[in-house]
């Protein structure tokens, strides 16, 4: 029994090729605010329909309470549709979206970080 059609199919018993994806060229920047400026009132992280591809918003492992981050509406703590961060973690946008990124805390000078690549 010859194998020659199979041989000619797969090849020689190289490598298969290796798919590789370059980086895109993007050059992250940040958001307008980086701070929720009084307790309770939402800022605006990302303005609506400036997330083209991704964003991250990072609550730092130094804060003493939850960032509470929307996609839905002005943030608010306790809405259901903001998603609290607890210190450390992090929320990432995968765009395009056509909404505003908002944030708030329970106290004044809350700092962030928020990137959007």
């Amino acid at each position: 029994m010859s194998l020659a059609w199979m041989n000619s199919l797969i090849g020689t018993g190289s490598d298969a090729p290796v798919r590789t994806n370059p980086p895109l060229p993007c050059t992250p920047t940040g958001p307008f605010v980086s701070q929720v400026a009084t307790a309770n009132t939402p800022v605006t992280v990302f303005a609506a329909g400036t997330i083209n591809h991704v964003a991250d918003v990072i609550n730092p492992v130094t804060a003493v309470e939850p960032l509470y981050i929307d996609i839905v509406a002005p943030a608010a703590i306790g809405s259901a549709t903001s998603v609290p961060l607890l210190p450390g973690q992090a929320y990432r946008v995968s765009g395009p979206i056509s909404t505003a990124v908002s944030a708030v805390a329970a106290s004044a000078g809350h700092a962030f970080v928020a990137l959007k690549y």
